[in-house]
């Protein structure tokens, strides 16, 4: 038990370098990523107007964990401008919007 837990430890101290780890979040317009966005960073729901380009911030979910996320917009015309914004990235997120069942296709 106690090695399982060393490990975890070094897993999560990867983490926490100088310079937070760079997350991209996607998905299509108004599936909710800039009020996820705001629930991790500010533990609140916020409401929010379509996010036209994109939005910035650094959140630290856990002590000692920080995370520079871009929260892109959505919309048809911005997505094209996506694949300039993965260079550099550690991780994704890829928002869904459950009960838009007429997109479905279109997100995937």
């Amino acid at each position: 038990m106690g090695l399982f837990l060393s490990r975890l430890y070094s897993v999560f101290e990867s983490f926490c370098e100088e310079t937070p780890a760079r997350i991209l979040m996607l998905g299509l317009d108004a599936a909710g990523k800039t009020t996820i966005l705001y629930k991790i960073k500010l533990n609140e729901v916020v409401n929010s107007i379509p996010t036209i380009g994109f939005n910035v911030e650094t959140v630290e979910p856990v002590k000692g964990i920080s995370f520079t996320v871009w929260d892109m917009g959505g919309q048809d015309k911005i997505r094209p401008l996506w694949k300039y914004y993965f260079q550099n990235t550690e991780g994704l997120v890829y928002v869904v919007d459950s009960s838009d069942r007429e997109r479905m296709a279109e997100a995937r």
